[in-house]
């Protein structure tokens, strides 16, 4: 660099090179800035490019999806309604819970039984001198030892 501007001082002359140097600053500035402008537009060019691309894409993907709709959709006439809620459940998760066994049948009587038996032995332990008074069987049994029942 240092042999350049000698050679441009001993060429060019002493009164000369300052006004040579002003026009080559001004002439790269001008090149410098003509570079970032062509630099600009071609990334605008890319940019736009890569847009035109991806909108391409969104509108094939958009088609696609319209055509398995079509497809999907019994009658065009109707509107297409969102499933319920329970529709999406029962479709996205399996039922995998195991079938209830059936209910036994147990009838008044037996139960009527049952409780009788076990008041009659409780009783039978809190107060085993006083006996207990026949149940009547029309009459709901009532279990010893509980207020309000």
């Amino acid at each position: 660099m240092l042999v350049v501007g000698v050679v441009a001082l001993v060429v060019i002359g002493p009164k000369e090179l300052p006004g040579v140097l002003r026009t080559v600053g001004k002439t790269i500035a001008n090149i410098r800035k003509m570079a970032g402008e062509f630099q600009t537009q071609f990334s605008d060019a890319m940019r736009e490019a890569e847009m035109e691309e991806a909108r391409k894409k969104v509108s094939e993907l958009g088609e696609s999806v319209k055509s398995v709709l079509d497809t999907d959709t019994p009658s065009a006439a109707t509107p297409a309604t969102p499933p319920s809620e329970a529709e999406i459940n029962a479709a996205s998760v399996p039922d995998i819970t195991p079938p209830l066994p059936e209910p036994a049948h147990v009838s008044h009587e037996a139960v009527n039984a049952e409780l009788r038996a076990g008041s009659e032995s409780s009783a039978q332990a809190e107060t085993p001198a006083v006996a207990s008074a026949p149940a009547n069987e029309s009459a709901p049994v009532k279990a010893a030892g509980h207020p309000g029942s």
